[in-house]
């Protein structure tokens, strides 16, 4: 014999179904990334091959305009990576304050850009009110 669902108890299981899957989604966005877990973890001092054996190689090797210890150019390694919505950009700092020279972490930055809305999206333009 087949019982049928009320339409109550359809409507419970679909919004507890929904409160499930967004506290997933936002786990999964706000945890999952398990390149931020080992980000946390650089302190200043670190050598670039610890860098590299914690972060893996850099999207980018460059030089800064700052000057650092010994009239050297700081050296900037980046890394980018890709978010939900947006693109995380990692930056460590090199000096060469190290033992004998050694180019060392001295510091980190991290910041975010947004990505442009596509403009066929209502609410991308802005609304004129009188």
């Amino acid at each position: 014999m087949e019982e049928r669902m009320s339409v109550s108890r359809f409507n419970r299981m679909l919004l507890a179904g929904i409160v499930v899957c967004g506290f997933l989604a936002f786990a999964l966005g706000h945890f999952g990334d398990p390149f931020h877990t080992r980000w946390s973890k650089l302190r200043d001092g670190m050598s670039q091959d610890e860098v590299k054996q914690a972060l893996g190689s850099p999207t980018w090797i460059g030089k800064t305009e700052c000057i650092g210890a010994g009239g050297k150019k700081v050296t900037r390694w980046q890394y980018r990576r890709r978010g939900l919505g947006r693109e995380v950009n990692y930056c460590v700092d090199f000096d060469y304050i190290g033992p004998g020279g050694a180019p060392v972490v001295f510091r980190t930055e991290r910041w975010g850009e947004e990505w442009p809305w596509p403009s066929w999206w209502p609410w991308w333009h802005a609304k004129a009110r009188a």
